[in-house]
C-alpha cells in the first residue's frame, strides 16, 4: 500500500508538536524511507526539497532501510521481467537508478577492494561516458553500484529462478550474456543485432565499388540500396538454430564514408545513422533503422509508418499565405467553384495564425473546421445541399494533397541530406524517431548499459562455479 498523499502535510504537523531535534529528524527521515520504499521519487522530491522548513541538513545514511528498498525495488522490475515478460521493465530498472543516483542515495563509504576495482573500471572511457549519458553525475559510488552491486543482486536473484528452456545454468547464463540483447522487443521497438561493423562496410564497400581511394566514388550517386543475407539465431530454447533472412538496405554512401573512421574506430560513444532497411525490416511495414554501436555492431530497430511519432525535418511546411495559395490552386484542379473557393479562402485566412507554420499534423484540424464551416452555413446548405457531400470530399482531397503523410524514406532521405549539409550530424538521427516516448537513441543507450550487466553477472556466474 502506498503512503498517503497528505503524508508531508502530516509529517509537518507532527514536527510542529515537537520541539525535539531528534524527534523532528526521525519523523522526517522515516518519511523519505516511507517514499522510498514505494519508489514514490515525485513525493520524495517534495518532501527532500523541504528539509529547509524543517531546518534539517540532510543526511542520507539516516534514511531507513535505503539500501534494502533500492534493492526491493529494483527486484520487483526483475520479477516482473522474468515472470510476465515486461521487458519495459529494464527501462524502469534505469529510472530508478537515475532516481537515486539524483538524490545521492547510492552515497557510502568504499572499501580499498572497491576502490581498486573503480580504478580498473575507469579506464573504459565508454562505459563511463554511458554512465554520464543516463544518469548525469557519475561518482565512485555508482559506479561500484552498477558495476559491481547491482549485477551481484540480479544474479544472485535469476541463479534461483528454475527456467523451463535451459537445464542446466550455465546454458541458461550464457544465453542470457550471448543472445538475449541480440533480439527482443522494448517499448513497442523491435531490436536486433545483424552483424559487425567490418562485416557491413565490407559489404557496403563491395556493394559501392569503393577503390580504396576517395577519388573513386561516384558523388553523383546520393544513395543505393543493396541486399545482404544474415543467418540469424533463433533462441530461446535448449537448442538454438539458424535462419537465413534477407534485407534490403537504403544506404546514403557519403553519410557512412564521412563517419566511417569513426565507426570503425570505436573510440567515441555514439550511435551512427548506417541505413534504412526497406525490405525484410522489423517494423510491420517491413521497414526499419539501422545504426552502429561503440562496441561495433550493427543494430535494426524496427519502424512503423503508422505509430512512429517522427520528428519531420524540412518536410513541407507552410506560412499561411503559402498554404493559402496552394489550397487556391488545388481547389481549382479539384473543380471547386470560385464562389466557394474564395469563401473558404477567406475563412480560414481569418483563423488561421500567420506565424506558426502548418504540416501535416494540422491537416485534420483544418479539415474538421472547413467541413463544420460548410454545414454550418446557411448559404451553402440552400445552393448546394444535395452536393455538399461530394464538395466537402473533393476539399478533404485537395488539403491532404498538400499536407499529406511524410513517408519515412523521405524523412530518411532529409536527414542525410541535412548530414551531408552539415546541419545535424549521423550520431543525432537516433534521437529524432521514438514511439511512446523512447527513442531509437534511448533504446541504444539502454541496451549499451545493459551489456555491460549481463557481462558482470557471467562474470559473476563463472567465478562461482570457479
Amino acid at each position: 500500500m502506498k503512503p498517503s498523499d497528505d503524508l508531508i502535510e502530516r509529517l509537518k504537523v507532527s514536527i510542529s508538536v515537537s520541539e525535539d531535534k531528534n524527534s523532528i529528524e526521525k519523523y522526517y527521515y522515516q518519511g523519505l524511507a516511507r517514499y522510498l520504499k514505494y519508489g514514490d521519487f515525485n513525493s520524495f522530491k517534495e518532501l527532500f526539497d523541504t528539509s529547509v522548513e524543517f531546518d534539517i541538513f540532510i543526511d542520507i545514511n539516516k534514511i531507513p532501510k535505503r539500501f534494502a528498498y533500492i534493492s526491493e525495488l529494483l527486484l520487483n522490475c526483475t520479477k516482473r521481467i522474468v515472470n510476465d515478460f515486461q521487458i519495459s521493465a529494464l527501462g524502469d530498472q534505469i529510472d530508478i537508478i537515475r532516481s537515486c543516483n539524483e538524490f545521492g542515495l547510492l552515497e557510502k563509504f568504499l572499501t580499498q577492494v572497491e576502490l581498486n576495482a573503480i580504478n580498473l573500471i575507469k579506464r573504459d572511457k565508454l562505459f563511463l561516458s554511458n554512465l554520464t549519458d543516463l544518469f548525469g553525475r557519475v561518482s565512485d559510488s555508482l559506479i561500484v553500484y552498477v558495476y559491481l552491486e547491482f549485477p551481484l543482486m540480479l544474479y544472485n536473484y535469476i541463479k534461483g529462478v528454475p527456467n523451463e528452456y535451459f537445464s542446466n545454468r550455465e546454458s541458461f547464463m550464457y544465453n542470457i550474456k550471448k543472445h538475449f540483447f541480440n533480439q527482443y522487443t522494448i517499448y513497442g521497438l523491435s531490436v536486433r543485432y545483424l552483424s559487425t561493423v567490418k562485416q557491413f562496410i565490407d559489404i557496403f564497400k563491395e556493394k559501392y565499388a569503393y577503390k580504396d581511394k576517395l577519388t573513386s566514388i561516384n558523388k553523383e550517386e546520393k544513395f543505393i540500396d543493396f541486399e545482404i543475407m544474415y543467418q540469424t539465431v533463433y533462441y530461446g530454447v535448449e537448442e538454438n538454430r539458424e535462419y537465413t533472412e534477407r534485407k534490403n538496405h537504403f544506404v546514403s554512401p557519403e553519410n557512412v564514408l564521412k563517419n566511417l573512421s569513426n565507426i570503425m574506430e570505436r573510440k567515441a560513444y555514439n550511435f551512427y545513422s548506417i541505413s534504412m532497411v526497406l525490405l525484410g525490416g522489423l517494423g510491420p511495414q517491413g521497414l526499419g533503422f539501422t545504426y552502429s554501436t561503440p562496441k561495433g555492431e550493427i543494430i535494426e530497430i524496427c519502424s512503423d509508418q503508422k505509430e512512429t511519432e517522427a520528428i519531420i525535418i524540412k518536410f513541407k511546411q507552410y506560412l499561411k499565405k503559402k498554404f493559402l495559395d496552394r489550397l487556391r490552386k488545388e481547389l481549382s484542379n479539384f473543380g471547386i467553384k470560385n464562389e466557394i473557393r474564395k469563401k473558404i479562402i477567406t475563412y480560414l485566412s481569418e483563423i488561421l495564425d500567420p506565424k506558426k507554420k502548418i504540416n501535416y499534423y494540422d491537416r485534420n484540424l483544418i479539415l474538421k473546421r472547413v467541413k463544420n464551416f460548410l454545414y454550418e452555413t446557411d448559404e451553402f446548405q440552400q445552393k448546394y445541399k444535395t452536393e455538399l457531400s461530394v464538395i466537402i470530399k473533393r476539399i478533404s482531397n485537395a488539403i491532404s494533397l498538400i499536407l499529406r503523410d511524410i513517408k519515412l524514406k523521405d524523412q530518411f532521405m532529409a536527414r542525410m541530406d541535412l548530414v551531408a549539409k552539415g546541419k545535424i550530424k549521423s550520431e543525432d538521427i537516433a534521437k529524432l524517431t521514438s514511439l511512446k516516448g523512447k527513442s531509437h537513441y534511448d533504446v541504444l543507450r539502454e541496451r549499451f548499459f545493459w551489456q555491460y550487466i549481463v557481462d558482470q553477472m557471467y562474470e559473476f556466474y563463472i567465478k562461482e562455479r570457479g
